[in-house]
């Protein structure tokens, strides 16, 4: 059985659509995975996001998204540099940012001793393997490349389930997160003859430092950056390499994962300090990356037919590495212990609270504009009140009087964006 879930951002399955869609609904991590941009995460990223958001809540996975830093390897003359990481790097370094203890095997290349592997309690294993024998994608018998995918031993053992929350669209088509369910068997024999990492998972408190911390170390590292040269000899190595067709496709896979990341970072951005300069900025330089991956597609496809690079895009790989710095920088430019800079125009307050209530919700924005009463909307009871009130005082660098947490306030878009504009003035007028 083969069970499409379709994501928030590429609507119903295409062709494989779900044989019985009562299973994703009623699946223990389909609405986890719904709530996540999946298009925002790699493939390594994107399983373990899934197993944050569903033992921490919501959002948990944005962590991934905190750093900003540019950290290419050139590995050497002749050889195309790359932001790339291996899994092993990826998995030491994911766990503390999501809440995941993240404990990496020993490579397993018999199937039947990886499934041997799954805890017997049905809750998943997180394994990187090759999506050249994972059926459910499109890269299954065209390429091999290392792969995430969560295993669980389902009906005592006898089936093994497979779920995989990658979206992408590929040379071979388009990947979908995903629910596939194999007789035992039939699971182990994808794995035979090929290493798969295991890796045992288990929550823990996630280490989140502060916003603001955050950024300092992010400007840090964009300071550095914008004083030496390294953006453009990570442009012109792709640009002079003498192998235009490897260049340009090399780059278009660059540029997928910078873009991916920037795309990240602004979701991170726009859920810790909705409607401010921060999370403004962040979009447009997300935006900025896609416009820059759709031209280095188009590159690829005119060198593959012969044609000429156009040249600018190396140009414009360097300045965008550039701009990204500077806004990180420019960021930090604030009064110490401040947020960063939010409107109080009452219609930009109000925007701000439906969008944190939509993001601590995981639901559209437009499901929370026209709510008279929030407690109408499935899921928002007293945990997440008390998580909207925190994250507008961390967006507006203040702290609400505890008389003025009322029920009527708490429970109403217009009155928290109330509570937040006379907080806010009230703090400015005792500064006068």
């Amino acid at each position: 059985m083969n069970t499409t879930l379709p994501s928030p951002t590429t609507g119903p399955a295409g062709p494989g659509a779900p044989t019985d869609p009562a299973v994703a609904a009623a699946h223990p991590l389909a609405e986890t995975i719904r709530g996540i941009d999946t298009t925002a995460l790699d493939c390594i990223q994107v399983n373990a996001a899934v197993l944050a958001d569903a033992a921490h809540g919501p959002g948990s996975h944005l962590e991934l998204g905190a750093r900003t830093g540019f950290a290419p390897h050139f590995a050497g003359p002749g050889r195309l540099p790359t932001v790339e990481r291996p899994p092993a790097d990826q998995i030491r370094t994911m766990g503390h940012l999501l809440g995941l203890s993240l404990r990496a095997g020993r490579p397993v290349t018999e199937g039947r001793a990886l499934l041997e592997l799954l805890p017997e309690d049905g809750s998943p294993l997180y394994v990187v393997g090759d999506a050249h024998r994972m059926p459910w994608l499109p890269y299954h018998g065209h390429q091999h490349m290392d792969h995430s995918v969560l295993l669980r031993a389902v009906d005592g053992g006898a089936r093994v389930e497979a779920v995989d929350a990658y979206d992408n669209q590929t040379p071979y088509g388009q990947a979908e997160p995903v629910v596939c369910v194999f007789a035992r068997a039939e699971a182990a024999a994808l794995f035979d003859g090929s290493p798969a990492l295991p890796v045992a998972v288990r929550p823990v408190s996630p280490a989140r430092p502060p916003v603001d911390l955050v950024l300092d170390e992010n400007a840090r590292d964009a300071a550095l950056l914008l004083a030496g040269d390294a953006p453009e000899r990570y442009a012109a190595a792709f640009r002079d390499h003498p192998d235009q067709p490897e260049a340009c496709t090399a780059l278009l896979l660059e540029t997928w994962l910078l873009n991916r990341a920037r795309r990240l970072h602004a979701a991170w951005a726009a859920h810790h300090r909705p409607g401010s300069d921060l999370a403004r900025t962040a979009a447009e330089r997300a935006a900025a990356w896609d416009a820059l991956a759709g031209q280095c597609y188009l590159a690829a496809r005119r060198v593959q037919r012969g044609r000429p690079v156009p040249p600018q895009i190396h140009t414009a790989l360097a300045e965008l590495l550039r701009a990204d710095a500077r806004s990180a920088v420019d960021a930090t430019r604030t009064p110490p212990g401040e947020a960063t800079t939010m409107s109080l125009d009452p219609a930009r307050v109000r925007e701000t609270v439906v969008d944190t209530v939509a993001d601590v919700l995981g639901i559209a924005p437009e499901a929370v504009a026209g709510r008279d009463d929030l407690t109408e909307l499935d899921g928002f009871a007293s945990f997440q009140m008390v998580e909207t009130v925190e994250r507008l005082e961390d967006a507006y660098g203040v702290e609400f009087a505890p008389g003025d947490l009322e029920a009527d306030v708490l429970r109403r878009v217009d009155g928290l964006a109330g509570l937040v504009l006379r907080t806010v003035t009230g703090k400015e007028a005792s500064r006068a």
